[in-house]
């Protein structure tokens, strides 16, 4: 049903979310899609050892599709210790550079997932996003890839399946 499911959804314009699937879903999901596919709130797990975080393979196959990989700001997704119940701002642009390295510019996004987690944040909320940003120039990130990481990855991703 669920491979099917997939070939509905991208006949109707509707955008496939492997965020919250296993390793065996997302192989399906970007062996059937014809459409870009997204991880909205899924990290690397090179850096974090969460389950629902991607490998490198899995980025690049995210990527090969025209896809994007949402950073996810809960602590667990964040680094290798499971007891760390900060989510550190350090941490993200971590994973955003690892994202970069791994499948470009282009399949970096922001994901939060504000609504689903409970650690203290660094980025308590949208309105403090800059604070992530300033990091992310300290960091090498131009202007241009922080634009396509805050909106623009998204935006086209949407556009493309739509």
């Amino acid at each position: 049903f669920g491979k099917d499911a997939i070939v509905c959804m991208n006949e109707l314009g509707m955008i496939v979310d492997v965020s919250h699937l296993s390793d065996g879903g997302f192989w399906d999901v970007a062996e059937l899609t014809k459409k870009p596919f997204v991880a909205t709130h899924s990290n690397c797990r090179a850096l974090g050892v969460h389950q629902r975080n991607l490998t490198d393979e899995m980025i690049r196959a995210l990527a090969d599709r025209g896809g994007v990989a949402g950073i996810n700001f809960a602590s667990q997704f964040l680094t290798k210790d499971v007891n760390y119940h900060v989510s550190r701002i350090s941490d993200l642009v971590a994973h955003a550079c690892h994202l970069k390295n791994k499948g470009g510019i282009e399949c970096v996004a922001l994901g939060t997932d504000f609504d689903g987690i409970s650690c203290e944040l660094e980025v308590t909320g949208p309105d403090q996003m800059y604070l992530l940003f300033d990091a992310m120039k300290k960091a090498g990130f131009t202007e241009g890839e922080i634009e396509k990481i805050a909106y623009q990855n998204a935006r086209r991703v949407i556009a493309d399946v739509l």
